[in-house]
């Protein structure tokens, strides 16, 4: 599976990479049916259609449930960056009403820090995720806030309660941002993805190979299967990669942070 051509289908919109999966599937089909139909016709099933069809038949139930491991593997990979990302927010917003607990100065320095970092993921960074890299200015935005708490000193029993809090939640907040930036990659590594399209490919192509009377019915047939590995090979590339696509993953909880959480 080439990358370069799944990133230029996940620029488009949600109807447009319907019509190109559709146009780029549908071709291939015609264009293999009528080189072997007119051109080739020596290759076609004939009095053996019937063992064919047996062959055929074996075949779909295979590709059916490979496909279908592949598609929910991916599906819950992309459920799992989706929920990671609420739960980094999350611990964000922690951190920010956990510094209420320290010194009114530290408390304001600490959380316009924060504010500007939570600023810098969603303007610079986010895009980055799709190219399958992160922001190192952001990320040393957040080492200096981290740094901040760790060298600070707790003067009472309330504020060191609130730094012991506060250190873990920070290292926690960490793990979660490293999940979001190593998960910012094609959940299915290039020879996966090369086996499951040539699957596809043999399994649609193996149709054009049979002799009916009517050209018209075959044709049609065809053009259903082609539309059915389309809708599956749709819902595929909607969650192949958690930043790119129609569905892509937004900063939103971030964005909801800076607009209600924090807003007063």
């Amino acid at each position: 599976m080439h990358y370069a051509v799944i990133k230029f289908l996940l620029q488009f919109s949600d109807i447009g990479l319907r019509i190109w999966l559709s146009t780029i599937v549908l071709s291939l089909c015609f264009l293999v049916y009528f080189v072997f139909q007119k051109i080739t016709p020596k290759y076609l099933f004939g009095e053996d259609s019937e063992y064919a069809g047996y062959i055929y038949n074996a075949m779909g139930v295979v590709f059916s449930l490979i496909f279908a491991f592949i598609t929910v593997l991916v599906w819950q990979n992309y459920n799992n960056v989706s929920d990671a990302t609420f739960k980094e927010a999350s611990k964000l917003n922690n951190i920010y009403r956990l510094l209420s607990a320290l010194p009114p100065e530290i408390d304001r320095a600490e959380k316009a820090a924060l504010i500007d970092y939570t600023q810098s993921v969603i303007t610079d960074e986010w895009p980055l995720l799709s190219k399958n890299q992160f922001s190192i200015p952001t990320y040393e935005k957040f080492l200096k806030i981290e740094n901040d708490i760790v060298r600070f000193q707790p003067k009472n029993a309330g504020q060191a309660n609130a730094h012991l809090v506060l250190l873990q939640t920070v290292t926690e907040y960490l793990e979660l941002r490293r999940s979001r930036i190593y998960s910012a990659r094609f959940a299915l590594d290039p020879p996966a993805g090369i086996g499951l399209i040539s699957s596809s490919l043999v399994f649609l192509l193996f149709s054009c190979l049979f002799k009916m009377n009517s050209g018209r019915t075959h044709l049609v047939l065809i053009g259903f299967l082609g539309l059915t590995i389309v809708g599956v090979l749709y819902f595929l590339l909607l969650y192949i990669h958690p930043f790119l696509g129609p569905i892509a993953i937004s900063p939103e909880p971030f964005e909801q942070l800076l607009k209600f959480t924090w807003n007063h």
